[in-house]
């Protein structure tokens, strides 16, 4: 069963995701909670101060203070809200919104399995530092060589990262988070709610910086390999700032769009 999570936008998201539904004349669909009927209506303009949004129809479907709910796409991406609906002094429908949104993890093309076909990684700062060879923990001062021997394994080769940072390479991506693989070793470093910042998502031809990362769950991974225990790391991405949502959202697309060419000239060629 698939499953839809929401992540609530702040203050200054929600009113630029609102500015810019009433720039667009976006569609805004309206209901009550429980209720069957939906009413989809396009936006007029939006009131940033006020938190009022004006909807392009003098046709009252709702009775006035009545608490609805709304959804509404914007560049692929689904977006819900919690509302008043009222009526403007000319007759046009109203609707009053919160201080805040709600993004759905569903999008267009909103997820890339990125292995074993892109090379696409995570680079974790950690309160640890890497000199000479030597993983040496903060609190404790142990030298951690095993450590990093064993996280190089685990990811399969590269260079190694700057000190204090663990690279990783991402099994999967979209807008709203990623998935991992890591090791024994490293699975202390990952436990459920964790929230690391400014954590990085490097791509072949760019970085993206998450300003903050959060573990949502820390699994058993089965896999081939017997003698190395594999754990699979969900993170979701807090508080993305529009900037950064689009910027991975575009990434994505970019690269879904090049292996649909990649298999039609494979089809082609056949």
């Amino acid at each position: 069963m698939s499953q839809t999570f929401f992540s609530k936008q702040d203050k200054t998201e929600t009113r630029s995701r609102l500015a810019l539904l009433g720039q667009s004349r976006g569609l805004v669909t309206v209901w009550i909670k429980g209720s069957k009927d939906k009413h989809s209506y396009s936006s007029l303009q939006f009131d940033k101060e006020r938190m009022e949004l004006v909807l392009n129809t003098t046709a009252i479907h709702f009775k006035e203070g009545d608490q609805v709910l709304c959804a509404f796409d914007l560049r692929g991406m689904n977006f819900f809200a919690e509302c008043a609906f009222q009526v403007a002094i000319d007759g046009h429908a109203v609707l009053l919104f919160k201080d805040y949104i709600f993004k759905s993890e569903r999008r267009t093309s909103y997820r890339l399995m990125t292995f074993p076909l892109y090379e696409v990684w995570a680079l974790f700062d950690l309160p640890e530092a890497y000199e000479g060879g030597n993983v040496v923990d903060f609190k404790t001062g142990n030298s951690q060589t095993s450590l990093f021997k064993n996280f190089l394994t685990i990811v399969e080769g590269g260079e190694a990262p700057k000190e204090s940072q663990l690279k990783i390479r991402i099994q999967d991506v979209s807008t709203t988070g990623m998935a991992l693989h890591v090791g024994e070793q490293e699975i202390v470093y990952f436990k459920k709610d964790t929230v690391f910042e400014n954590t990085i998502i490097r791509f072949s031809d760019e970085d993206i910086l998450i300003p903050k990362a959060k573990i949502v769950y820390a699994v058993d991974y089965i896999s081939n390999d017997k003698k190395t225990k594999k754990y699979k790391l969900g993170v979701h991405f807090e508080e993305l700032p529009t900037s950064i949502d689009e910027k991975i959202g575009k990434k994505i697309n970019d690269l879904l769009r090049q292996n649909d060419h990649n298999k039609d000239f494979e089809n082609f060629v056949k």
